[in-house]
C-alpha cells in the first residue's frame, strides 16, 4: 500500500480517472441515493474486468427497468440511503456529493474526495458491509419501465433544457419543428442540412460547431455548460433530430477509451459508431430507433441520400455534447467546398 493520498474532485468521471492512475482497480462497491442505466454502465465499462460488483441504493426514486434486466444480481436496495461512496480495492475509495447517474458523472457541479488510505478504507468497507448485508433484494417492486420514468421526468429541469435548445434550434435555422423533436430523417435530413449549410457555410468552422456556437450564445452560455446541462436530459428526448440516448453512449463510449479515435475519420463513421453504440447501450425506444437506424445503414443509397451528404445533420446533436469531453469536431475542406470530418482528441 503507497502512502495516503486524498484528492478534491468534481465529477465523478474525474475521480474515476485520477483513481485508475494511481493503481490497479480490483472491485466496484457503490452505495449510492440514486442510479440510472448511463451512470452504471458507463461505470461498469470504464472500469473493465472487474468481477466484485455491488451497489446498494436508495429507495427514494425509482430504479429503470433496464437496471433490474441487467444487473438485479449485484443490487440491492437499502431504505432512505442518500450515502454516496464507491470503493475500487486497492485502499482507494470516493466519497462526496455524486450520485451513481449520468449527473453525478459529469453534468452536475459536485464535489468529491478521492482517498487512497487503508485504514480509513477499511471502515468505510465495513460501513459498505453492513449496508449489503441488511439491504432488501431488488425487485420488481422498486422498477418502473424507462418511458413512464423519463415522461414524468418532463416536469424537472433537465428535460426541459433540451426542449430549450429545440427552441434555439428552431429559432436559428428555421426548420420544422417536428425535424428537431422527432427522429425523422427521411423527411428531415434534407430541410435540415442544407439550413445548417446555408446559415453556417462560410462560418470559419464545421457549420455543426457554429450552430452549437449559435445556441450558446442564444442561451447566454458557455459551451462547455450547454454540453453539461444538455447531456443530463432524459436519453428518451430527441435534440437537433436524434435521441439524447443515442449521444450519450457515444460519449461514453469516447471518454472509456473502447474506440479508436484514429478509426473514425469521417463523418460518416462517426455517426455509424454513435448508432451501433446505442443500439447495443440505449434501452426501450432509444435503443429500438438504433437498430432500425443501423439495418438502413447497410443500404448504400440510405447513406448517400440520408447520411454522407447530411452529415451536418447527423452530427448536430454530437456536436453540442462534445465540449465536455476533450475531442471535438473537426474538417478538412475538400476542392468542392464540402469537408471531410474526424474527431481531434487531447491526449
Amino acid at each position: 500500500m503507497k502512502g495516503v493520498l486524498i484528492h478534491i474532485c468534481h465529477r465523478l468521471d474525474e475521480c474515476l480517472d485520477r483513481a485508475r492512475g494511481l493503481s490497479d482497480l480490483t472491485l466496484f462497491n457503490a452505495a449510492t441515493g440514486f442510479i440510472d442505466y448511463d451512470g452504471l454502465s458507463y461505470v461498469l465499462n470504464y472500469l473493465g474486468d472487474i468481477n466484485d460488483v455491488r451497489v446498494v441504493v436508495g429507495n427514494l426514486g425509482p430504479i429503470p427497468r433496464a437496471i433490474y434486466e441487467g444487473w438485479r444480481d449485484v443490487i440491492r436496495v437499502y431504505p432512505n440511503l442518500h450515502t454516496k461512496l464507491y470503493l475500487l480495492g486497492s485502499g482507494v475509495a470516493i466519497v462526496g456529493s455524486a450520485n451513481l447517474t449520468v449527473g453525478g458523472l459529469y453534468g452536475n457541479v459536485e464535489l468529491n474526495i478521492l482517498i487512497r488510505d487503508g485504514g480509513l478504507y477499511s471502515q468505510l468497507m465495513r460501513y459498505f458491509e453492513e449496508l449489503w448485508l441488511n439491504a432488501k433484494p431488488l425487485t420488481e417492486d422498486y422498477v418502473e419501465d424507462a418511458e413512464e420514468v423519463e415522461v414524468r421526468s418532463t416536469k424537472h429541469s433537465a428535460a426541459g433544457f433540451v426542449n430549450e435548445v429545440n427552441r434555439a434550434l428552431l429559432d436559428i435555422l428555421g426548420v420544422n419543428e417536428e425535424c428537431l423533436t422527432t427522429f425523422n430523417p427521411k423527411r428531415c435530413a434534407v430541410a435540415v442540412a442544407e439550413a445548417i449549410n446555408r446559415g453556417f457555410r462560410d462560418c470559419g468552422d464545421l457549420p455543426e460547431n457554429c450552430v452549437v456556437d449559435a445556441v450558446a450564445e442564444e442561451l447566454n452560455l458557455e459551451v462547455k455548460e450547454l454540453a453539461r446541462l444538455l447531456i443530463r436530459g432524459p436519453g428518451l428526448t430527441v435534440v437537433a433530430g436524434h435521441p439524447l440516448c443515442w449521444v450519450r453512449t457515444f460519449i461514453n463510449l469516447l471518454r472509456t477509451g473502447r474506440v479508436s479515435v484514429e478509426e473514425l475519420d469521417s463523418g460518416v463513421k462517426i455517426y455509424e459508431a454513435m448508432v451501433r453504440e446505442a443500439s447495443r447501450k440505449c434501452p426501450s425506444r432509444a435503443g429500438e430507433l438504433a437498430r432500425d437506424e443501423l439495418m438502413r445503414l447497410g443500404d448504400e443509397r440510405y447513406r448517400d441520400d440520408y447520411v454522407r451528404w447530411k452529415i451536418p445533420y447527423r452530427l448536430l446533436s454530437l456536436a453540442l455534447v462534445l465540449p465536455i469531453t476533450d475531442c471535438r469536431l473537426v474538417g478538412i475542406r475538400r476542392r468542392d467546398g464540402s469537408a471531410l470530418r474526424r474527431l481531434a482528441c487531447n491526449q
